[in-house]
């Protein structure tokens, strides 16, 4: 495994305290720029993907190069927000899209039933995510996209999510005559990021959750920790380590698992990062530094196209 220690020689911006260092953001710029988020996500073009009997619908976001067509075959990402299935925060990922629709990446934001809005189990929600994944899958040539170069993402619980998107299990349909036949992939995304995301919902941090055994939750399997196996997809992990909510060691065995079962992965531990390491109008420094190693990560495995331009600071 290819481990990244971020360390950062300067923040965007300091401030001297007798503690050390403190973000310079204050709570009303940030709750600004979360609304100016929201706006560009509302602004951008909607598509109803799931359909309920009793009328519900989900949408997802799409946010796109400006002279993208079906006609190209593009790569993509589909972003899994967090809020640990209680808050919904999707509009955290949309300063990821807009850097990465500059880079020729189509970026979805899918909505998906929460415990804040729906009567839903666990199970609900992670088969929301699942058949996200599938109509993205189904309908990339529609969308100009590239089936083989998408990738799912996620933070918190949408961590958890798209792990379990691309952690199915395989399909065993070997019988005795047939000793030399492989086992059949399922349908598998080319690469899994999670940054900052849930991999263990049994974990006492996953409380917020609310999976519980009591109440019938088959928890192994929608649990990432029970669901590691050999070809899985490539997988991003990026966590900070002043996380105080989600343990970045946990983190650490987690890849060296994944990497056991002859899996590739890349661990990215920001010494300064904590629990809002995906937001940049809180840490902009911090999530600049994340988005270049991933950048760096999928340009390696050949997942995205070499950046035109020197990819240094990117304000959104």
């Amino acid at each position: 495994m290819v481990r990244t220690y971020i360390r950062l020689a300067i923040l965007a911006r300091k401030l001297h305290t007798k503690g050390g260092f403190m973000t310079a953001f204050s709570r009303r710029h940030r709750n600004a720029e979360e609304a100016h988020y929201q706006r560009l996500l509302d602004r951008a073009p909607a598509i109803i993907w799931k359909r309920f009997a009793d009328g519900v619908s989900l949408r997802v976001r799409m946010f796109a190069p400006p002279e993208h067509s079906a006609a190209e075959a593009a790569p993509a990402v589909m972003f899994f927000f967090g809020g640990m299935w209680a808050l919904e925060s999707s509009a955290e990922f949309v300063a990821w899209a807009i850097h990465l629709t500059r880079r020729g990446i189509v970026c979805f934001i899918p909505e998906y039933r929460t415990h804040a809005r729906y009567d839903v189990t666990p199970e609900d929600i992670v088969q929301d995510g699942l058949d996200a994944w599938k109509w993205l899958h189904h309908n990339a040539s529609n969308l100009g996209l590239d089936a083989e170069r998408i990738t799912l993402a996620g933070t918190d619980a949408g961590g958890l999510m798209a792990l379990n998107c691309g952690m199915q299990p395989l399909v065993y349909e070997k019988r005795w005559w047939q000793f030399r036949k492989e086992d059949e992939l399922p349908l598998q995304p080319a690469c899994v990021a999670i940054l900052r995301g849930v991999i263990d919902p049994e974990a006492p941090e996953a409380r917020a959750l609310q999976i519980s055994k009591k109440n019938n939750v088959n928890v192994a399997a929608i649990n990432p920790c029970a669901l590691l196996r050999r070809k899985l997809p490539l997988l991003f992990c990026a966590h900070g380590m002043q996380d105080p909510l989600l343990d970045y060691e946990m983190r650490q065995w987690f890849c060296d698992e994944w990497e056991r079962f002859g899996n590739t992965a890349e661990l990215v531990l920001c010494p300064f990062g904590d629990h809002t390491l995906p937001q940049f109008a809180v840490n902009p420094a911090v999530f600049e530094q994340v988005l270049l190693s991933w950048d760096a990560f999928m340009v390696e495995q050949g997942l995205w196209p070499e950046s035109d331009h020197a990819l240094d600071a990117m304000m959104v």
